[in-house]
């Protein structure tokens, strides 16, 4: 009888054990994922500003020490900062 019992309570610790194991790669699925967007979002984001940069150089005036959002891409938007010598640093947010 206590054979069984221990057999048993084994059982229910490592089923318990696998459902927590299948909860948390689930949730690690989602995390990846959403990294995944994020990042895919990202880079067009930097794309399309990059395009949109490069037709306002052609542009009368100059877009040095502007700030602009690009986007909205897949839920994503990046704020960009140029100072005045052109460099850009761009923040992808959602």
């Amino acid at each position: 009888m206590a054979v069984l019992c221990a057999l048993a309570a084994l059982l229910v610790v490592n089923s318990g054990f696998a459902v927590r194991c299948g909860v948390e790669q689930l949730q690690m699925n989602r995390l990846v994922q959403h990294a995944q967007q994020r990042r895919q979002a990202c880079l067009a984001l930097g794309l399309l500003w990059e395009a949109n940069d490069q037709e306002k150089q052609y542009k009368p005036g100059t877009s040095a020490g502007t700030n602009a959002t690009v986007g909205p891409i897949s839920g994503f938007v990046m704020d960009v900062t140029e100072n005045e010598f052109g460099h850009a640093e761009g923040r992808c947010q959602r």
